[in-house]
């Protein structure tokens, strides 16, 4: 039986990405969101590996962070998968240690704070919450610092385990 949540991937693709590590990383996560969105159940995301969880995790994260913050990944409802599963533990094994511990120090400022974090706002009050929440604006400095070099490491660990990612033809 073929893994349904395994894509198919030709050398030559793999090849053609290997230069720029936001093309290699998207060969995969693309078609993991296109698995994803072809289950109306939604059930096919538990057949997902934690790698794979782990990449489009960090896909998350790193789409959030770069255009509003920690505070707005919890926001807009990705807290509970980035910081209620073992990602930080994952990224950490893969080599991304300084991502991981930036993960961790926002980790404990989100569960301290969840409720109120996690809390429908309105447009005014979201913004309000940055001076409330100043705590994430030197986690979101040193998550911009940090990640060029550790979107490199995730890439050489997905380049380095091909197999738990994808079926390479």
């Amino acid at each position: 039986m073929t893994n349904r949540t395994l894509p198919i991937l030709t050398r030559d693709e793999i090849e053609g990405a290997k230069d720029d590590a936001w093309d290699f990383l998207f060969l995969f996560i693309e078609p993991y969101i296109e698995i994803l969105s072809s289950d109306p159940s939604g059930k096919i995301v538990e057949e997902f590996s934690a790698e794979q969880h782990t990449l489009l995790a960090f896909n998350d994260l790193y789409g959030q962070v770069t255009n509003g913050g920690f505070l707005q990944l919890i926001q807009n409802g990705y807290g509970s998968y980035i910081f209620e599963n073992p990602f930080s533990e994952y990224i950490r094994s893969w080599g991304a240690s300084e991502m991981a511990t930036i993960v961790d120090e926002a980790k404990v400022i989100y569960e301290k704070n969840k409720e109120d974090l996690e809390k429908e706002t309105t447009i005014e009050e979201f913004s309000d919450m940055y001076k409330k929440y100043d705590v994430f604006e030197p986690l979101d400095d040193k998550f911009y610092e940090v990640m060029d070099d550790e979107i490199d490491i995730i890439k050489a660990f997905v380049e380095n385990n091909l197999s738990n990612f994808a079926i390479v033809k």
